[in-house]
């Protein structure tokens, strides 16, 4: 289903309606993030049949929801108070040693890291900020915060999720980029995935392999690069069946044949992120394991492989029509036609992930999914820089 077209009219200047605008300002007010979201959604649910509504009108709305759903005391009033509350200075913030102001939206963020849900982030970033308040601390080191938040995370979720909490404090000022690869066949939910660890991982240099062989076939021709012009279930049709050995073959080898022409688009990538020292996260169907021919960079990056999958056939095919919906393309019974052809992809490259031994990752529910990369990650580079339990805590804390 579209997105209703909703419009705010201020001045005389029509904007879009954004439900996290509102909710934003409603957690301002002392809202928990739920409680926020679920106001923001009520207030559309009021507008939902009307094309734009006067910000002054929407402004009543807000509050009268606001009013029925929580009382007076959260009426906006409220904001001039928690704008005016003093701000707790952090030294010795970075390198540089500034001072900045304290932030539960910025810790909130880094937490969403560990895998936390953003709410039960912000939870905690409140938690903590509230505690600072009432110890009426006027500033805090860096060092002294950091472990306040350890404590609070390891009281309310256990060590596991404080240590990842200490484990992504390294990567603050990382002395190497951190490369974070999603391979996995046509179909599987890579894309989003990786847009939403980026996300949690605070990390803006986002790219497709789709997108690199499109900038590829711009600037090489059909006839002198003819795999890169087919999509990767397709490429099999500038090749000679009987030649490959039978349909199947074909489509392996073809697959094969397009994914090494763009993994060369996709070093040049990886090589680009080591030299400004910028983490990076890349998904795509090309990216396969034993063919990436990134081992090279090795000892310049911080790099994670996972391959998604979706192993259920039903599952796997009501994906597309979704696709379709969220991309605006009509493109589903095109990927319903050459949809054995996508598992046959998908088959191969599970069987490379296990062969070189790169995590697997069924998408089945997308939060245990997101759930379950970042503890990948995690482990990952945990053991790539050897630090066990007590020696990631001491040498934090």
């Amino acid at each position: 289903m579209a997105r209703e077209n909703l419009y705010v009219i201020d001045r005389g200047q029509k904007f879009p309606f954004l439900r996290g605008m509102i909710t934003h300002s409603l957690i301002e007010r002392g809202l928990s993030f739920h409680e926020a979201y679920e106001t923001a959604s009520k207030v559309r649910d009021k507008i939902r049949s009307r094309q734009a509504v006067p910000k002054s009108e929407l402004s009543e709305i807000i509050e009268q929801v606001v009013v029925e759903r929580y009382g007076q005391r959260y009426a906006r009033r409220r904001v001039s108070r928690v704008r005016q509350l003093p701000a707790v200075l952090v030294t010795g913030s970075d390198r540089t040693n500034r001072i900045v102001p304290f932030s539960k939206g910025i810790l909130s963020q880094s937490l969403q890291a560990t895998g936390l849900e953003p709410p039960v982030a912000y939870d905690i970033g409140r938690e903590i900020e509230g505690r600072l308040l009432r110890e009426k601390k006027k500033e805090i080191s860096r060092d002294e915060l950091r472990r306040l938040i350890y404590e609070t995370i390891h009281s309310r979720h256990g060590s596991e999720i404080a240590e990842r909490y200490l484990l992504w404090r390294c990567f603050k000022a990382p002395d190497k980029p951190l490369l974070i690869l999603f391979g996995g066949a046509t179909g599987v939910g890579k894309s989003t995935l990786a847009a939403e660890v980026a996300h949690r991982l605070g990390i803006r240099k986002l790219v497709s392999t789709d997108t690199i062989r499109q900038i590829m076939r711009m600037m090489f021709s059909k006839d002198l690069l003819p795999a890169i012009h087919y999509s990767s279930y397709e490429a099999w049709k500038e090749r000679t069946i009987s030649e490959s050995g039978g349909h199947q073959n074909a489509v392996i080898s073809g697959f094969r044949e397009q994914a090494v022409k763009v993994l060369v688009g996709v070093r040049a990538m990886v090589e680009r992120a080591i030299q400004e020292n910028s983490s990076l996260v890349i998904d795509g169907v090309h990216l396969v394991p034993g063919l990436t021919g990134l081992d090279q960079y090795k000892n310049q990056v911080h790099d994670v492989q996972i391959i998604v999958s979706t192993l259920d056939r039903q599952k796997y095919l009501e994906r597309f029509p979704r696709r379709e919906t969220q991309e605006g393309l009509r493109v589903t019974q095109r990927y319903w036609d050459n949809f054995e052809n996508i598992l046959q992809i998908q088959d191969y490259v599970l069987d490379m992930a296990e062969t070189h031994d790169i995590p697997i990752v069924e998408n089945d529910n997308f939060d245990q999914t997101v759930s379950s990369i970042l503890t990948v990650i995690t482990n990952t580079l945990r053991e790539k820089l050897s630090l066990d339990q007590q020696k990631l805590v001491s040498q934090m804390l």
